[in-house]
């Protein structure tokens, strides 16, 4: 068995171990896209923390409303509708 004598595969540039530049562009994207979603997994969510900010505001407001009423003396007695 003989080898041909033409070397096409040693004629075009290679960028690293022979392999094209299109195939180092997939596994860069490849592993960018991994990237985005590790992160994505690991860092807490912005609206998350935004509910939960909010949350801790209507609470403080809350207990405010609580202190002034009870301060005056303009405490009243109700029953809150069930909530679904």
């Amino acid at each position: 068995m003989k080898t041909s004598s033409d070397n096409d595969d040693d004629e075009g540039v290679r960028a690293i171990y022979r392999t094209g530049f299109g195939d180092i562009a997939v596994v860069v994207i490849a592993a960018l896209c991994t990237l985005a979603f590790v992160l994505m997994m690991v860092l807490p969510s912005p609206v998350a923390k935004f509910q939960k900010d909010k949350a801790q505001e209507e609470e403080r407001a809350r207990q405010e409303a609580i202190q002034k009423a009870v301060s005056t003396g303009e405490v009243s007695v109700g029953i809150n509708p069930a909530k679904h």
